[in-house]
């Protein structure tokens, strides 16, 4: 079973959250971006309340299991998004599923700085800690602006200015998830360059210009897989612009979906 939650009407837009979050993380986002079309943020297969697709976190298998359950529901093609995580999951998403994809976005994505795989399963294993310590530890914090600065760095460009709400929503995010550390895994160890590279369906890059976990020099990455790929920035956000500046995300995301040309048919 796949966890979506829904709003809006028209054209389906899928939004894919990242490794510490569920399809909450959307939740500023998706009114805004309602106001245009129908949207779709399910938890990845393993996250929040979507089963996981085998026992670890395998991005193939994943990529089905959403395929399966957005394909009837999203009327497809759908355009999707995808952030950290996510992007990976959309990436191979895309390369499996051109006919469901009618365009994609990458908000910094993982899955292109590829590690060893003893240097992966340790991040997966140091991660999941990490983030399960931080979700009991930090929530009960996160009115304090002090706080946010420590339990969020890195993660958001302001975390002092972050409201408590959507700092403690962030943190606990991911509290009924089982497949962090598989999933941190594997994003560290894969090289999606060849799968972005081979990509049928058009594809844009979004980015917050002071994301510290998939910095914005990526994009040298991406731009060498997709020449002339089409870039929106936030000013002054970290790795989830969607919660940070939710209204600032959906503008840059409708202006960048408005310059990227669907296939021609789809």
């Amino acid at each position: 079973m796949i966890a979506v939650d829904e709003a809006g009407a028209g054209d389906a837009l899928v939004l894919l959250h990242g490794v510490g979050a569920s399809r909450g993380v959307w939740r500023r986002a998706m009114p805004r971006l309602a106001r245009r079309r129908r949207v779709l943020a399910p938890d990845l297969p393993g996250f929040g309340g979507s089963d996981p697709a085998g026992a670890g976190f395998d991005l193939d298998a994943v990529a089905d299991a959403l395929a399966a359950g957005l394909a009837d529901r999203a009327a497809a093609p759908f355009d999707l998004v995808g952030n950290s995580l996510g992007g990976a999951v959309a990436v191979v998403l895309a390369a499996r599923r051109p006919d469901l994809v009618r365009r994609l976005v990458l908000a910094a994505p993982a899955g292109f700085g590829p590690h060893g795989a003893t240097v992966a399963r340790a991040g997966g294993v140091a991660g999941a800690r990490l983030i399960g310590l931080r979700g009991r530890v930090g929530a009960p914090l996160a009115g304090s602006a002090a706080a946010r600065r420590v339990l969020l760095f890195g993660t958001v460009g302001d975390p002092g200015g972050l409201a408590a709400d959507d700092a403690r929503a962030m943190l606990t995010a991911s509290r009924d998830s089982v497949r962090i550390g598989p999933a941190i895994a594997t994003v560290m160890a894969v090289d999606l360059r060849p799968r972005l590279s081979g990509l049928a369906v058009p594809c844009g890059a979004l980015w917050g210009e002071r994301d510290r976990v998939v910095p914005v020099a990526t994009l040298d990455t991406l731009r060498a897989c997709v020449p002339r790929l089409p870039v929106e920035r936030i000013a002054g956000a970290g790795h989830v612009p969607q919660v940070e500046q939710p209204e600032a995300f959906a503008v840059a995301l409708e202006r960048l979906l408005d310059r990227i040309a669907p296939v021609t048919g789809s």
